[in-house]
């Protein structure tokens, strides 16, 4: 953990802030210069479409450029997107910015966990990357809170280039501290994509598609906290911090995770993680007030608090040693499929009929994914043997 404080840890809490503040501002800004709520799912879908497309991409660049490189890049691409949402107010441009975003942050992350796989052992990856999964949720509780309060003292694009000097920092620590992990496999480069996705079919088939459940409840929660505040009449103020005190039950969260993670099993933290979010999904759009609102949002706080890390440690345990850059970005590609169309799919169900009908249809998306999980997925966590006497 001493190794990664500065070259991983570090810029993951200041990007995490950053990136958190936009991401609860985009959402406002876009209602401000006349989005409706098919405009908002527009928003929080492409970013996750940004991510997706970004996936394969990442996985090969960390093949051949090294993770150092490719953490830089991201980096710089959420610079940008940054700043150019300080310099517009079109919802159309505002979209535009959002797939930078997603793209930058898919490439972020997907370097980050090529990293720490290479370096840390599968019986403490759960708290490795659960630490700079609870550093992400640092910075869910702090931006989206001084976003909110900064949004309505300044406006919104002295927080865009707030967010934008923050990445900016990032990527300097990056620049300095980071290295290219020592085991990276020069094979890997030769390893297609096709032969990757034939040889693990049965993962993304499985795990996979609990993946994409997973990654549409979790922006789902994205999509209906600003919809659901806007329509029962709270500010931006009172909408960041209910997300904010979400945000501190899913920080507080990490730890615990951790340890559920790498001592009871990854399925262990992941079944309680779908059926929390699937419930406050459920529930949110029945609140009228901002106590009532505010409970619900701490409930689905909680339910991705158990979830911390769960991707990233799945991923990291079922990819192979050789090609594991490219096993990463399908595995990231797979699961950003539900960032990508959930908020789509959801949006669109709420523009054409009720927010309730929505996140009734998120609910259903638990109720898939926990079937499969427990039926089909098995629990990677390797549990040593017991000494013979």
């Amino acid at each position: 953990m001493r190794r990664l404080a500065l070259p991983v840890y570090l810029p993951t809490l200041l990007s995490a802030i950053a990136q958190n503040a936009v991401q609860i501002l985009l959402p406002l800004y876009a209602l401000k210069v006349g989005g409706g709520p098919a405009m908002v799912a527009a928003l929080v879908g492409l970013r996750g479409v940004g991510t997706m497309l970004s996936d394969l991409p990442a996985g090969l660049m960390v093949a051949h450029l090294g993770e150092r490189t490719v953490m830089s890049i991201g980096l710089a691409t959420l610079f940008l997107a940054s700043i150019g949402c300080a310099l517009t107010d079109s919802a159309i441009i505002l979209g535009f910015l959002a797939l930078g975003f997603g793209a930058g942050f898919g490439i972020w992350l997907l370097s980050r966990l090529s990293l720490i796989t290479e370096d840390i052992p599968l019986e403490q990856r759960g708290r490795i990357i659960s630490v700079m999964a609870g550093l992400q949720r640092a910075g869910a509780l702090i931006g989206p809170l001084l976003a909110g309060f900064s949004a309505e003292t300044f406006g919104y694009p002295p927080v865009f280039v707030a967010s934008g000097l923050l990445f900016l920092l990032a990527l300097g620590l990056v620049f300095i501290f980071a290295k290219n992990s020592d085991s990276r496999n020069e094979q890997s480069h030769s390893i297609e994509l096709t032969g990757i996705i034939s040889q693990h079919r049965k993962i993304f088939a499985t795990a996979g598609v609990v993946m994409i459940f997973l990654s549409a409840l979790r922006h789902a929660r994205l999509l209906f906290i600003p919809l659901v505040g806007v329509s029962i009449g709270l500010d931006e103020s009172d909408i960041g911090l209910a997300f904010s005190l979400s945000s501190a039950i899913d920080m507080a969260m990490f730890y615990p995770a951790g340890q559920m993670l790498d001592r009871l099993g990854r399925k262990f933290a992941l079944i309680p993680a779908i059926t929390l979010l699937g419930l406050s999904l459920m529930l949110i759009p029945y609140c009228s007030t901002f106590l009532s609102f505010t409970a619900v949002a701490m409930l689905a706080g909680l339910g991705n608090g158990f979830g911390t890390g769960i991707f990233m440690t799945l991923g990291s345990d079922f990819s192979p040693k050789v090609g594991r850059g490219q096993f990463l970005g399908v595995w990231r590609l797979v699961g950003d499929i539900g960032g990508a169309a959930g908020p789509f799919v959801l949006g669109s169900i709420a523009q054409a009929t009720s927010l309730i009908l929505a996140c009734s249809v998120a609910g259903g998306f638990a109720g898939i994914g926990l079937i499969i999980l427990i039926l089909f997925v098995p629990e990677t966590l390797k549990k040593p043997k017991p000494r013979e006497i």
